[in-house]
């Protein structure tokens, strides 16, 4: 009976000891993107999709954003039709959206707030 409850223990041990140390990663992940948050956007069209790649046509939708929700942008990439723009959708999670180039879909908000703004 004893050996039972030990390797019960010892199982809720090693259980408990990966649940803090995947804890500690994402905590980690969120630190090191808010850290690297450029500016933020406003959602000036009725609602956007947010995708997982820089791609209309190949890439899956994760979500869609609305009008006036405002984003921290992570990253930012210029292709040869729209602006794409990695925001933070949740905490320590990101997507992608576009905006067209000719009459944009987002606003950029809050440069000079923003620590790494530029």
């Amino acid at each position: 009976m004893r050996k039972i409850i030990t390797k019960i223990v010892i199982c809720i041990l090693f259980y408990t000891l990966g649940f803090i140390s995947s804890n500690i990663y994402i905590e980690k992940r969120n630190e090191k993107i808010k850290n690297n948050v450029l500016y933020q956007v406003k959602i000036d069209v009725e609602k956007i999709n947010l995708r997982k790649e820089v791609d209309l046509n190949k890439s899956s939708i994760i979500k869609e954003v609305y009008k006036d929700e405002v984003f921290d942008v992570v990253k930012y990439f210029e292709g040869n039709s729209y602006n794409w723009y990695n925001i933070i959708y949740e905490e320590g999670k990101t997507g992608w959206i576009a905006s067209g180039k000719e009459n944009s879909w987002v606003k950029v908000e809050n440069k000079e707030r923003c620590s790494n703004g530029k």
